[in-house]
């Protein structure tokens, strides 16, 4: 990652689907939401980063619901984040709220 003019970012995304021949989604609203064990090792103190969800209200490439969290530098972390925290962008979910009974892709 370049950060020259202020460029760059990386993200780690993956299909959710257990058996893509069988459906391309997950039903995660038995659910409260997600959660995540984490460990930021940068520069800076305290760095923010993002979860994107995506599910089929999202209709182009760059839709996505998103929820923000905050990590400290060299600490390990589990992050709890319920659906409700989770806004939509992009055609098609920011009109819908989130809907986790078919999730086909996370990215953090």
């Amino acid at each position: 990652v370049r950060l020259e003019n202020n460029g760059g970012f990386v993200q780690m995304a993956t299909d959710l689907a257990l058996d893509p021949a069988i459906s391309n989604t997950v039903d995660a609203s038995r659910y409260d939401g997600i959660e995540l064990d984490v460990c930021y090792e940068g520069d800076a103190e305290k760095e923010d980063f993002n979860v994107h969800l995506k599910n089929s209200n999202c209709l182009r490439q760059f839709s996505s619901y998103r929820a923000t969290f905050e990590l400290t530098q060299g600490k390990w972390t589990t992050v709890q984040i319920p659906w409700s925290k989770f806004d939509g962008y992009g055609w098609g979910a920011v009109e819908n709220v989130l809907d986790p009974s078919n999730l086909r892709r996370i990215g953090v």
